[in-house]
């Protein structure tokens, strides 16, 4: 009988391993490092679990796995190496598409994103010398629908979108993660409300409604699932509404459509700024405060249809690991870029790209079976 199975039966510690699976993703140094020869693969032991070390440049953590039963050394995240440009003149352009088409899950209104990801289109066009169109998903399902119909050539995901999409038939590979400043390839979920409100921590949302942002969210449903339950809460002892977007979970509990509000931390930190744009710059940001933090999240994959030619991929993959960053949209003045306060794509926080594999997101699956979510298959 595995882990998961067993803590079915017993409430307390289903909530317990729910919490370890989400933290088998978290990238937090933390004490007790290993011998300077850690490598991953390697064997820690019980006591370990959950803890980190570094060697070198690289992050490690002790993880369990419930096939194999062991403890083990997990590669967490590497320092970026260096990546040697690719002459574009030189390589075989047989087969390549009349236009490139990237798309990002809804994580802002449609007006937002087009401005924060112009530079990155026009980084593209200029790199590649075709036509670069934008692709802003009204809603998650529409992304992953397109994407399975290879409408969308590269697609900045969530972490559980991403799994979603390729277990729905989507042929995608993933070309890099965002990093940001110091290093980070993580972000979190917040659970908003009204400083009025009465509720002081996610267990005080019971009885109450709930903004989301879509099924399949990671940081607005998947992670924040993981929350409820770990506070004692099950499906029915609050009522949920999905928004859609991580910005419309703030309007809606901006104009009392839900008590809480969950939605990713860059959203709950633009609120009442110019980088909330016209949704939330008019928010103001004193009325409300956070009542919960998830732990860190890995930041979902820039992906590539799979389908184009290898010599197309291999050409998007280097722009996007070599140049789409602060430093090269500096030089070029991209999206205005005079100084590293700039947006690059998303918020001002993202630095640059480092290189990710499907394996990555194991963790994320884990926390799929845990909760159960049937989102995760939808």
């Amino acid at each position: 009988m595995t882990m998961f199975k067993k803590i079915i039966r017993n409430k307390a510690g289903r909530v317990a391993v729910v919490s370890a699976a989400l933290m088998m993703a978290m990238p937090v140094v933390s004490a007790g490092a290993q011998a300077a020869s850690t490598k991953a693969g390697d064997k820690c032991t019980k006591a370990q679990y959950g803890k980190s070390t570094k060697t070198g440049a690289n992050q490690f953590k002790c993880t369990y796995s419930t096939k194999t039963k062991r403890y083990t050394w997990t590669l967490l995240s590497a320092a970026p190496t260096t990546v040697p440009a690719i002459d574009l003149t030189k390589l075989d352009k047989t087969g390549w598409p009349a236009k490139f088409v990237v798309g990002g899950v809804p994580a802002d209104q449609v007006a937002v994103m087009q401005t924060k990801w112009s530079g990155l289109i026009n980084l593209f066009k200029d790199e590649l010398g075709i036509p670069v169109e934008f692709y802003p998903g009204t809603s998650y399902a529409a992304v992953i629908e397109a994407s399975i119909a290879n409408k969308v050539d590269m697609v900045a995901w969530g972490a559980m979108s991403y799994i979603v999409a390729k277990q729905n038939g989507a042929k995608i590979e993933p070309l890099g993660i965002t990093q940001q400043t110091g290093g980070t390839t993580f972000y979190t979920s917040r659970l908003i409300t009204r400083t009025t409100s009465g509720i002081s921590s996610i267990a005080g949302v019971r009885g109450k409604t709930v903004c989301f942002v879509a099924e399949t969210s990671t940081s607005g449903n998947l992670v924040p699932t993981e929350g409820v339950l770990a506070a004692g809460l099950t499906t029915g002892t609050y009522t949920k509404r999905f928004s859609g977007t991580h910005t419309n979970s703030m309007v809606d509990l901006n104009n009392n459509q839900c008590d809480a509000a969950f939605m990713q931390e860059a959203t709950w930190a633009s609120v009442g700024t110019a980088a909330g744009g016209a949704s939330l710059s008019g928010i103001t940001a004193s009325d409300f405060k956070e009542i919960w933090k998830s732990g860190p999240i890995p930041n979902g994959p820039f992906t590539i249809r799979g389908t184009l030619p290898a010599t197309f991929k291999a050409a998007v993959k280097n722009i996007l690991l070599t140049k789409l960053n602060k430093d090269y949209f500096i030089s070029k003045g991209y999206n205005g870029c005079t100084s590293s306060s700039c947006i690059i794509v998303e918020d001002a926080s993202t630095t640059g790209f480092i290189a990710v594999t499907d394996s990555y997101y194991d963790t994320i699956r884990r926390v799929c079976e845990a909760t159960k979510s049937t989102a995760c298959k939808a």
